[in-house]
């Protein structure tokens, strides 16, 4: 019955079970998503890594989000540029079940997603943009975490012991991948933008953007290669 439900609801709230899950729907930039537990659910900070891409003046022919969990980056991108590519990767199938959901109920043809550990299953080259939203929480915030975090998948919240392994795979990796005048866009932890711009500038970028997020917070560094 409905009022079994709702008690449900209330048993898990009480637990902090995160209330994007009991819905099992969220938004996220204008696009109403499936969430479950396979993934990371889409916050509201992310919308600005979306928007500041968009705002981008460079060629968006082709991009490729990594670890794209629900699809949100995606399909916001796929969504907002119909004339470009979009590819979308995440080392779990589930993730990807979940994002290949989004897009059927969006009925967006210009995205693809498939399974990839980072680069390891990516055939194409030349991407105009790399965008990614990594794994950034290190060993120290991870024992700190909100209750309401633990329900969500730990593989896509810890970014090893510095919190940037994925930082630095991916920077390293991309000059195989990105075009000529390519561009990295990133979502960072609030403590990383001075060691991030650092691993770029090392390897050949300039850097074009660093923002924070509404709550004044150090959140998106993008990237442009030499």
């Amino acid at each position: 019955s409905i009022y079994n439900d709702f008690l449900e609801i209330i048993e898990k709230r009480k637990q902090n079970y995160p209330l994007q899950y009991i819905f099992g729907k969220w938004e996220f930039y204008g696009l109403e998503l499936f969430v479950d537990e396979s993934a990371l659910i889409p916050r509201f900070e992310t919308e600005i890594l979306v928007d500041e891409i968009l705002k981008l003046d460079c060629k968006k022919d082709k991009i490729l989000d990594i670890g794209c969990g629900s699809g949100a980056i995606s399909l916001a991108l796929a969504d907002n540029l119909k004339k470009s590519y979009v590819y979308g990767i995440d080392i779990n199938k589930e993730a990807i079940k979940l994002s290949n959901k989004n897009k059927e109920k969006l009925n967006l043809k210009n995205v693809d997603f498939f399974e990839s550990d980072i680069f390891s299953n990516i055939k194409e080259k030349n991407f105009d943009i790399i965008v990614s939203n990594p794994p950034y929480i290190d060993e120290i915030d991870m024992k700190t975490l909100e209750k309401e975090l633990s329900f969500e998948p730990q593989n896509a919240l810890y970014g090893g012991k510095d919190g940037l392994f994925f930082y630095k795979k991916i920077i390293s990796g991309s000059l195989d991948y990105l075009s000529a005048n390519g561009v990295l866009a990133f979502e960072i932890g609030y403590n990383q933008m001075k060691i991030i711009s650092n691993l770029l500038i090392e390897n050949g970028f300039e850097i074009l953007l660093q923002k924070k997020d509404f709550a004044g917070f150090d959140r998106i560094i993008i990237g442009k290669r030499r």
